[in-house]
């Protein structure tokens, strides 16, 4: 009888599986954005929290572009560093979800209120240091002056540079923007006014 007890016990014991955990694959949401203007940065992954991760391993056949909402699972490569150091973490992605597409860049005319938002104006604004973003109504399209002292800058809607202005009376002022009429100020730097 002893025995009989002794092996139902241990069937019994054999027999108890532990319940497994189910991790939430790509339970993780993110945004994708180009740091290409800081050394050694390129496209990073925004979480909500505003932590930054740099994706170095990604799964086969998989681009990421700028813009892009995600979601993901991910782990963390503790030995991996990176150049860039604005990032958290260097992570391999092991589940990725599109939630939303990207844009890549010059990707169409851009119609914005806030400079910032769109990544050729940002970088723009990096570059020229302006006093003021001016947005021009141009046929269909827009273009927008990067208004800055001595020079200023006037680009097309998709990025592209149109001229550069030094003054009222050069060819960029004559042939571009006496002709758009007056602009709307979408951004302007601390201690400049109209």
């Amino acid at each position: 009888m002893k025995k009989l007890i002794l092996f139902l016990m241990l069937a019994l014991a054999l027999a108890c599986k532990t319940k497994q955990v189910l991790v939430n694959e790509c339970a993780t949401t993110g945004t994708v954005k180009n740091f290409a203007g800081l050394d050694g940065c390129q496209l990073l992954i925004e979480l909500q929290n505003g932590d930054l991760l740099n994706p170095v391993k990604l799964p086969p056949k998989v681009a990421l572009k700028d813009k892009q909402t995600i979601s993901f699972s991910y782990k963390v490569l503790p030995d991996v560093m990176s150049i860039c150091m604005t990032e958290k973490a260097s992570i391999e992605i092991t589940c990725l979800n599109i939630l939303e597409e990207g844009i890549t860049a010059l990707n169409g005319c851009v119609d914005t209120k806030n400079p910032f938002e769109v990544d050729w104006m940002d970088k723009a604004i990096d570059l020229h240091n302006p006093n003021q973003v001016i947005k021009y109504k141009d046929g269909a399209k827009w273009a927008y002056l990067f208004r800055a002292f001595p020079s200023s800058y006037l680009y097309t809607c998709e990025g592209k540079l149109i001229c550069e202005t030094k003054n009222d009376h050069d060819t960029c002022q004559l042939n571009y923007l006496s002709q758009y009429g007056r602009g709307k100020i979408i951004w302007q730097g601390e201690g400049v006014w109209d």
